[in-house]
This record gives C-alpha cells, structure tokens and sequence, in this order.
C-alpha cells in the first residue's frame, strides 16, 4: 500500500517501550530475579496543575532499566485518574506505549494532529515537554519526548 505524501516519518530512535503495571516494585523484582532484566531506575512523579498540559494532576511511580538499545518503562499509577489509572482498569496489566525522543516536539505534536491523532495526555518533566497520542485505527499509543539541549532523551540510563 503506498504511503500518503503526507505522511508523518517516525522517528528512528525508539527512546522506551512502556507497560502499566499495578505494582512496580513486584515486577522489577521479578523481572530482574526471573529474566535477568535491570539495574533499574525507579522514581516517584507527580503531574501538578502546573506541570499538566493534558490530562489531570496524579502522581504515578516509574521504573526504567536498559533493554538493548532502548529502555523498558514501568509505570504504576499511585493516586488521581490518568491514562495509566484507565487502562490498568479497563485492560489491566499490560503494553502501554511506544516511545520517541525528539528534537522537533511542536513539529511532531503539530503533525500527529494535523493526521487526527488525539493528544490523550501531556505535561512537563525536568523542563522538558512529552505528550501521549492514541492513534486510530490500532488503538496504539505513541508518546513524544522532548529531547534536552544536549539532545539526549529526558532520562538517560547511561
């Protein structure tokens, strides 16, 4: 099938794969004693009023380890309705997006509408931009991160 001119040209650099999970803490300790995955990077976040472009202020725990080039993310919503919180309730555990470091946030977010995908969540992390889109059909989630000055994703695990 040939592609639409127009069509918007994901990024090369897969910056995380990320599943929701109702217990972060559980499932770093078996992903790391069952399949050998880890260190890992784990951290408490809480979207306020000030650093919440989309969505509703929560607070979520996140825990992130290598997995070859890119990085495997955990995310376990703690408090307040999300993105997370809704899909652990109606999907459970499980895939929840894939994710791109960018240096061109505003050009991506712009196409990414432009085409119809929905932002379903944004906000604000270390002073840099991301924002979640469900693009249909599919139903996949794509999220855009915004790289630093230094062109490097918001963590590194390096």
């Amino acid at each position: 099938m040939p592609s639409d001119a127009n069509a918007i040209t994901l990024p090369q650099n897969l910056y995380h794969v990320n599943a929701v999970v109702k217990d972060v803490d559980k499932t770093v300790e078996f992903l790391s004693s069952k399949w050998g995955l880890g260190p890992w990077k784990v951290m408490d976040f809480e979207f306020t009023r000030e650093n919440t472009i989309v969505g509703e202020p929560c607070k979520i725990r996140l825990a992130f380890a290598k997995l070859g080039s890119t990085a495997l993310e955990l995310i376990q919503p703690l408090e307040g309705k999300s993105v997370w919180s809704e899909f652990l309730e109606t999907k459970g555990e499980g895939l929840h997006h894939i994710a791109f470091s960018v240096s061109n946030w505003d050009e991506m977010v712009s196409k990414v509408q432009e085409h119809g995908g929905k932002m379903i969540a944004a906000g604000i992390g270390d002073g840099q931009r991301f924002s979640y889109f469900d693009i249909r059909p599919g139903g996949l989630v794509i999220e855009f991160e915004e790289q630093s000055k230094e062109g490097k994703p918001v963590l590194t695990l390096d």
